[in-house]
């Protein structure tokens, strides 16, 4: 495995070794671009956009770290002369580095809020070296995000910070103020409540939120020359009352939650606690927001996450294309370069001077209404009960889990074996043709919060499906499903994936070789391995996974070996009961328990 050892030697703790961090972490991509300019490409594949949009990234991405380094150090990173070379490369129509023009939509527009915050936060290092003509060039390639149709989610901030970086150097003429306005008054439509907003009409529910949205709100309040006082006010408010709520999503050792899309981001899951710590967000302690910020960038330390030459890689704790969006190009890993801002506030600031605390996560269960999802703190780590919106434009196994772990990796692709009997985690499928065809949740038709219970109403396309979910202040947590069923079908619910990359998982219970999908595989109706009172408890090297059932229906009491589809390990084990049913009403009942410590007693 690549370990970086710049980064994993990497402590951690002072100013300083974060300041030294960004410097190793931009030196390899810097090589890259010293050698082939603007149309950086390491030659690693490619995204569903043109190569020119790569490389662009490769030039931005790495500017989130380097401007709140600037910022707080001077230019002292040696890094400016070429990124501003390259800067001017890449707008200019004559060069052949040229990216391009902007289009409707486009990944140039997303790189462009980099750029945007580099004009607001670092003008006389980024902007004032430029020849004039340099300047016009890239005055022009910024000013067309104006002008073309983004996409109806974060990306509508992007237009304002490249507003706000035009304003800061005196263009404020070239901005739409009309246009800011619609945008922003937009995004506030997706505002759910108690800090959360969801990412577009749809309103889904991910880290969006957190390192798009409130990040660039809080940037815009910072940074902006003149931001509306009002803007300012909101903005400092909701991101407030979202630090509680948001600190579930991360476990005590400092892991965040492996829900929703673009995790390939990495350690950008700490990017608003940073810009928490710039502005001076009192919903919490200083502590506690360094405390989260840094325990997630250390999380990453013993991870096998970049090549042997110390370029990040995509995937999430080990190089992984599969779960890999189709807009995730060998560059886009660097908006990981977001979680520095606290670079930005001197060796004498608060944050840099405070000591680092625990989460303030003192409840065991933590409904949090404005989402439709609760947390349950177990051992440190949290499992958040899901009951947002299920995004089908995506990988669907990103929404429509009914639970997420700091702890467990999701499972992607979790129908891609499951002719084999081999499910992903956390779902409930059916097949009416004896297993060879599944289908899962695509959608939800309403979501209900009332205490610790979540009820969902929710369809395959083709099944309609009643799921309660009952959480306890213990390990467990009961799913009960309810549903009409129009023909006979098989139905398996799966539990939390374990991990088994180097050391074998272990089935506890029941004997291990009654537990294989090839017995059913073997005989698609065989009935004597259904047993009533199904259990099923496996141990992996990233803790155990129990399911037992309390409903009368005889099940399949299995395990999933799967390979490649996990975000925390290339090797897991999902347990799960499997039920065949005639037409007819059914109700079916499990008792979930899960722990991250291997000799727990699960089946209490």
């Amino acid at each position: 495995m690549a370990y970086y050892s710049k980064f994993s030697e990497n402590p951690m703790r002072t100013r300083a070794d974060f300041q030294t961090l960004v410097r190793d972490l931009v030196a390899p991509v810097a090589g890259y671009i010293e050698r082939q300019g603007a149309r950086v490409d390491f030659d690693d594949g490619a995204a569903v956009y043109p190569m020119a949009s790569s490389a662009l990234e490769g030039v931005a991405r790495p500017l989130w770290g380097l401007i709140p380094l600037t910022v707080g150090a001077g230019d002292d990173n040696g890094l400016w002369p070429l990124m501003r070379r390259v800067l001017a490369e890449g707008t200019d129509p004559d060069h052949p580095d040229y990216w391009g023009p902007t289009a409707s939509p486009s990944q140039h527009s997303v790189e462009m809020a980099a750029i945007g915050v580099m004009l607001m936060a670092v003008p006389e290092t980024a902007w004032a070296p430029f020849s004039e003509r340099e300047k016009d060039n890239l005055l022009r390639w910024l000013e067309d995000i104006q002008h073309v149709t983004l996409v109806d989610n974060n990306w509508l901030f992007f237009a304002v910070l490249v507003q706000e970086g035009l304003r800061k150097i005196g263009r404020a003429d070239l901005v739409d103020e009309a246009l800011q306005a619609r945008y922003i008054q937009r995004v506030s439509d997706w505002y759910l409540g108690d800090g959360w907003y969801g990412d577009g009409p749809t309103l889904p529910v991910d880290h969006y939120g957190a390192f798009a949205i409130h990040f660039y709100a809080l940037i815009y309040a910072h940074f902006a020359k003149d931001p509306k006082p009002a803007l300012v006010k909101t903005f400092r408010e909701r991101a407030s009352a979202f630090m509680v709520p948001f600190s579930h999503w991360f476990a005590e050792t400092g892991e965040g939650l492996m829900v929703g899309r673009s995790l390939i981001y990495r350690f950008a899951m700490a990017a608003f606690w940073g810009m928490a710590a710039v502005c001076e967000l009192d919903g919490m302690s200083t502590g506690q927001i360094k405390g989260i910020w840094a325990r997630q960038i250390r999380s990453w330390r013993d991870k096998p996450i970049f090549t042997a030459d110390g370029l990040m890689t995509r995937g999430y704790y080990y190089p992984n294309l599969i779960m890999c969006e189709d807009y995730n190009s060998p560059t886009s890993p660097y908006w990981a370069m977001k979680a520095f801002m606290p670079l930005a506030l001197p060796e004498d600031s608060a944050f840099w001077q405070a000591e680092e605390e625990p989460l303030p996560c003192p409840e065991k269960v933590y409904p949090m209404p404005a989402n439709n999802t609760i947390a349950q703190r177990i051992e440190g780590h949290s499992v958040i009960h899901y009951g947002a919106p299920v995004r089908a434009d995506v990988q669907p196994d990103k929404y429509n889990k009914f639970a997420y772990s700091t702890n467990f990796g999701m499972e992607i692709n979790a129908l891609q074996y499951a002719e084999e009997f081999r499910f992903g985690d956390n779902i409930l499928a059916f097949s009416f043709d004896r297993g060879i065809n599944w289908q899962m949740r695509r959608s939800n038709s309403f979501s209900r919060l009332e205490g610790r219970t979540l009820s969902l109403g929710w369809s395959t396309g083709a099944q309609a499906v009643e799921t309660t979910i009952d959480v306890a202040e213990d390990r467990s947590f009961v799913r009960r499903h309810q549903f009409t069923l129009e023909r006979p079908a098989l139905v398996a619910e799966s539990g939390f994936a374990v991990d088994q990359w180097y050391e074998e998982a272990e089935v506890l219970v029941p004997e291990a070789g009654a537990v294989e999908p090839r017995l059913l595989m073997q005989d698609r109706d065989r009935d004597d391995i259904m047993k009533t009172e199904a259990v099923i408890a496996v141990r992996g090297t990233n803790g155990l996974s129990a399911i037992r059932s309390l409903d009368d229906y005889p099940k399949f009491a299995g395990v999933a070996r799967r390979v490649h589809t996990n975000l925390s390990a290339p090797r897991t084990m999902v347990p799960f009961l499997l039920v065949r049913l005639p037409a007819g009403q059914h109700t079916l009942t499990h008792k979930f328990r899960v722990s991250s410590r291997r000799d727990a007693d699960m089946l209490d």
